[in-house]
C-alpha cells in the first residue's frame, strides 16, 4: 500500500491529510491557537465527589471542570475534596460537557503502550491469530522483564509484530524515563497544572502509523524539518520528505483538499449501485441511514438489499475513519431476512475496519433491524470542527416555513386589536410574503411593514403606535 501524508500550514491551522493508494482516508485538524486536550496529563484538584452519579468533579485548570467515572475513580486511590490527583484527558471537552478523565494513565508509543499504575499486559485485538498473539506476548514479557522492576503494565501495538527486539526495548525504555520524568514535574508544580502535553497531532499520526509512509509533503518547512527530526530519533525506515515549492497552486488546491472537506460535511453519500447513505450527527449518537436508490440490477429485494448493504457497509467503514465520527454509531440497513446475510455483512464489516486506528466494536442487529456499534470517541468529530453553528437557524438544522411565520404573525395582530396603527419588523426575506398578508387582510393602512436585516429570520416584532 501507498501511503502518504500531506501537511497543510496557514496562520491558524493545520491540516494532516492521509492518502492511501491516492484516496483521502483521514484528516485530521490542529488549531494552532488551541490546546489540544485529548491525551494530556494534569495535576487536578477534586472538587466534588458525587456518589449518586458514580463520579467525581476535578479541577483541571481548564474552564469547566473535569469528570472522571467511578471505573476510573478505581485506579486513583482514596479521593479526598480539595487533594490532588494525576489524570488523563481521555475524551476532549464536546459541546457542553467537560473533558473526560481516568487516572489510568497510559503514554503511547511505537510498539508499546505504556500503564505505569498497572501491572496488566495486553495485545491489540487487531492482531487475530491465537498462536501469534500468545507467542508475541510471551516473548515480550521475556524480553522487558529485565528493565519492568517496577511492574509497569502495557499493551502490544499492532506495530510490535514486525519490530526488533532492540526496538521494542528502546521505545520500553523510553516510555518509562517519560512517566518518571512526569512524576518529577508533578513534585514541583502547584495544583491544578498541565504536566505533559503532546505539542502537534503529527506525532501521534506518526506513531500510529508506526511511521509506515511512502512520503511527507508540505508547504511549511519549518514542520517538515521538525517532521524530520522526529523521524530521525524515532524510526529507522526511510522516508522521503518533500517540501512544496509550487508557488502558482497551492498544495491545498493541488491535492483538491476542498472536495474532501465537501465530502466530510455532506450528510449524503452516494455509492457506485446507484443507493445512497445519509449520516447525520446528533448530542447523543450517530445514525446512518441505507438507502437502495436506484439499485434494482438483482432478481429479488433480498438479494437487491444484500448487495446494497455490502457496498454501504464498505462505504461507512470509510467515512468512520475520514469523518472521524465516534461513541454511539447506529447503522439502518436495508432490512434483510436472511440471518446467514447479516452474519456474512457483520463479518465482511468487521474486515473492512481493522484499517481503522480507534477501536471499533461492532455489536449486532436490534429487533428493530438496527446494527449497533461503536468507535473510541477522542475529540470532536470533523464536522464539529471544520463548521460553526448556523446564525440563521442557530443549530437546529432548520427554520420556521414561510406559511407558519405568517400564521403567527396573523395571530399577533389579532391579539393586538383594537389598534390604530402597528409597525411590524421583518427579516428583507419575508418581507414581500407580509405585504401580501397584511393586503390580504385589508390593513395596509393600519399597519406598516419595515424590512430588517438585523431581524432574525424565525423572528418578528409588532409595535403598537402611541
Amino acid at each position: 500500500m501507498n501511503r502518504e501524508l500531506v501537511i497543510i500550514s496557514s496562520k491558524d491551522l493545520y491540516l494532516y491529510v492521509i492518502f492511501e493508494d491516492g484516496e483521502a482516508v483521514e484528516l485530521r485538524v490542529e488549531y494552532k491557537d488551541l490546546l489540544k486536550q485529548s491525551g494530556n496529563i494534569y495535576k487536578g484538584k477534586v472538587k466534588r465527589i458525587v456518589p449518586a452519579m458514580n463520579a467525581a468533579f476535578i479541577d483541571i485548570g481548564e474552564d469547566r471542570e473535569a469528570f472522571l467515572p467511578l471505573k476510573d475513580i478505581n485506579h486513583c486511590g482514596e479521593l479526598k475534596i480539595n487533594e490532588s490527583v494525576i489524570v488523563q484527558v481521555k475524551r476532549s471537552a464536546v459541546g457542553n460537557k467537560g473533558a473526560k478523565l481516568s487516572c489510568k494513565v497510559t503514554l503511547p508509543g511505537k510498539y508499546l503502550v505504556l500503564i505505569p499504575n498497572n501491572s496488566y499486559v495486553s495485545i491489540s485485538s487487531k492482531i487475530e491469530d491465537k498462536e501469534q498473539r500468545e507467542n508475541l506476548k510471551e516473548h515480550i514479557k521475556w524480553l522487558l522483564e529485565p528493565f519492568n522492576d517496577k511492574e509497569f503494565g502495557y499493551i502490544i501495538r499492532t506495530s510490535a509484530s514486525e519490530a526488533s527486539d532492540e526496538a521494542i526495548i528502546e521505545d520500553f525504555i523510553s516510555l518509562k524515563q517519560l512517566w518518571e520524568n512526569i512524576l518529577k514535574t508533578s513534585k514541583k508544580k502547584k495544583t491544578p497544572s498541565l504536566l505533559y502535553e503532546e505539542s502537534s497531532k503529527i506525532y501521534s499520526i506518526l506513531r500510529d502509523y508506526a511511521g509506515k509512509f511512502s512520503k511527507i509533503v508540505s508547504d511549511d518547512i519549518k514542520k517538515l524539518k521538525e517532521v524530520k527530526e522526529y523521524i530521525k530519533k524515532n524510526f529507522k525506515q526511510e522516508i522521503k520528505l518533500e517540501p512544496y515549492r509550487k508557488r502558482k497552486i497551492s498544495l491545498y488546491t493541488y491535492y483538491e483538499i476542498d472536495k474532501i472537506i465537501n465530502k466530510i460535511l455532506n450528510p449524503y453519500v452516494w455509492l457506485k449501485n446507484g443507493g445512497y447513505l445519509v449520516i447525520e450527527e446528533t448530542e447523543a449518537l450517530v445514525s446512518i441511514d441505507v438507502n437502495s436508490g436506484s439499485h434494482c440490477k438483482h432478481k429479488s429485494l433480498e438479494e437487491t438489499a444484500y448487495h446494497t448493504n455490502i457496498e454501504a457497509m464498505k462505504e461507512i467503514a470509510k467515512h468512520l475513519r475520514l469523518r472521524d465520527l465516534g461513541g454511539i454509531i447506529i447503522i439502518d440497513f436495508i432490512d434483510m431476512k436472511d440471518e446467514e446475510k447479516k452474519k456474512a455483512l457483520i463479518e465482511q464489516f468487521q474486515n473492512e475496519i481493522k484499517k481503522d486506528k480507534r477501536p471499533v466494536k461492532i455489536k449486532s442487529f436490534t429487533s428493530l433491524g438496527l446494527l449497533e456499534l461503536t468507535r473510541k470517541k477522542i475529540e470532536d468529530s470533523l464536522i464539529k470542527q471544520l463548521t460553526d453553528v448556523c446564525f440563521t437557524c442557530t443549530g437546529n438544522g432548520f427554520i420556521k416555513s414561510k406559511y407558519l411565520l405568517m400564521f403567527e404573525i396573523e395571530k399577533k395582530i389579532s391579539e393586538m386589536k383594537p389598534f390604530v396603527k402597528l409597525t411590524i419588523r421583518i427579516n428583507p426575506a419575508h418581507y414581500k410574503a407580509v405585504k401580501k398578508l397584511i393586503s390580504e387582510l385589508k390593513l395596509e393602512d393600519s399597519i406598516d411593514i419595515i424590512s430588517d436585516s438585523s431581524q432574525h429570520i424565525n423572528k418578528f416584532s409588532v409595535e403598537r403606535e402611541i
